[in-house]
């Protein structure tokens, strides 16, 4: 089972990129399931969404506390203790932060720790910061997980209904996001 985590704020888009890999397992015929937390559910207030995908029936419940991904879409939540963002690693955890610092923080021995500027990409693409689906490039490219055409079909399923006019830019923000990040065996 590969499990997931995202930590953000209210309003950064979390549950739907929590949403989104879980559609994405879901049309390449694996089991997914894709739930969130909000606390005091508010915008800018922290959140955290999952993801669990097997290929086999997913029982287990319950918050993610040992994830093999983390995907930080702020990193002002990196020096909080209380919300955790770094709890559960094991070496092998992959940990995405968008962020413009080139080590926001040391990592435990064997996890990678891989910064994304994503809020720059959304600014170029969308004008404003949208960037949890720019995360989702990256996510794709260093897990291999889910393929990047299924992310793109997913986006359309959970965005398209809604927002056909942001398909096209979120496609775009993937895309490019997805090529500026080397796989991790190029990187060693």
């Amino acid at each position: 089972m590969y499990k997931i985590r995202i930590h953000g704020r209210g309003g950064q888009g979390a549950r739907l990129a929590a949403k989104i890999i879980g559609m994405a397992a879901y049309l390449e015929g694996k089991n997914a399931q894709a739930f969130s937390i909000y606390g005091a559910e508010r915008r800018g207030a922290p959140v955290a969404a999952f993801v669990r995908i097997d290929d086999r029936e997913i029982l287990e419940r319950g918050y993610i506390h040992d994830p093999d991904c983390v995907i930080v879409l702020d990193d002002t939540l990196l020096g909080s203790s209380e919300i955790g963002v770094f709890n559960g690693l094991k070496p092998g955890s992959l940990v995405l932060i968008n962020t413009k610092r080139k080590t926001p923080f040391k990592p435990p021995k064997g996890v990678e720790v891989v910064p994304v500027c994503a809020t720059d990409i959304a600014l170029e693409i969308f004008g404003k910061p949208i960037f949890n689906t720019v995360m989702l490039g990256p996510f794709v490219r260093l897990t291999g997980v889910v393929k990047l055409n299924s992310i793109k079909d997913a986006i359309f399923h959970q965005i398209g209904k809604r927002k056909k006019y942001l398909v096209e830019q979120n496609l775009k923000a993937v895309q490019r996001c997805y090529n500026l990040v080397c796989p991790l065996e190029e990187k060693k």
